[in-house]
């Protein structure tokens, strides 16, 4: 099929067919091992925005034409290729959690400058915020495991990732300043509110005047229970 020279696609390929197998254990298969091969293929190539001769697939499978669009939406749903892929399943695939948060932040910058964008949901946003908070971290990570989230080829990979190097070298800087100044205000507004407490434990609590006067009135009455006690003991003396 021509994909000798695509290790990518052979990799991912491999992938697929593994998850497959993991996951169509109580499924049956109505489909011979090659089918499988090359329907994974399809998928692999269709991922990584490589081109796919589908004539000579369906040849090389052995299925009819209606068997194998069937088998591949099927395989699709199994393998949940048919869902989008958020910043949190991208960086948790590839063990990317500590960029996630910058990430996140990337894509909201994103959508922000965008406004009203029609596809802002595409997978290709967030595999790229993923990407670009891993340069911003400097975090190494190839290329070539980021690209297959966005469903792009090459070269719209390409396209997109210097739209975003001018979004982030225009806007960046000033989401970081803001944030700086949030940070500020907000250890200002905690010395603040430690202070106020400080000084209300200083300031001595106002007693009750009825606690008071009964107080008072206990420790009268103590006291001359003193010293009529004291003139009693004299007196026997």
């Amino acid at each position: 099929m021509g994909l000798n020279d695509e290790p990518n696609v052979l990799e991912k390929t491999t992938e697929l067919i593994r998850l497959l197998e993991l996951r169509s254990t109580n499924v049956p298969l109505q489909i011979n091992e090659y089918g499988k091969i090359v329907l994974c293929a399809d998928l692999a190539s269709s991922l990584l925005g490589i081109g796919f001769d589908k004539e000579q697939a369906l040849k090389l499978s052995a299925l009819r034409k209606t068997h194998y669009v069937n088998n591949k939406r099927m395989f699709e749903k199994l393998l949940d290729l048919n869902k989008i892929p958020s910043v949190n399943d991208i960086c948790v695939q590839l063990s990317l959690n500590e960029v996630s948060r910058k990430a996140e932040e990337l894509l909201a910058l994103f959508k922000a400058v965008a406004g009203d964008c029609d596809d802002a949901d595409h997978p290709q946003y967030a595999a790229m915020a993923v990407f670009h908070a891993c340069r911003l971290l400097k975090r190494k990570v190839s290329k070539t495991k980021i690209m297959p989230f966005s469903n792009l080829r090459p070269s719209q990979w390409q396209q997109l990732e210097h739209q975003w190097e001018r979004m982030i070298e225009k806007h960046h800087k000033e989401i970081n300043v803001a944030s700086k100044l949030n940070d500020q205000v907000d250890l200002h507004q905690d010395k603040n509110a430690s202070l106020i407490k400080q000084k209300r434990k200083e300031i001595p609590e106002i007693e009750d005047y009825e606690n008071w006067k009964s107080r008072m009135i206990s420790l009268a009455e103590a006291k001359l229970q003193q010293l009529e006690d004291e003139g009693e003991s004299n007196c026997s003396s």
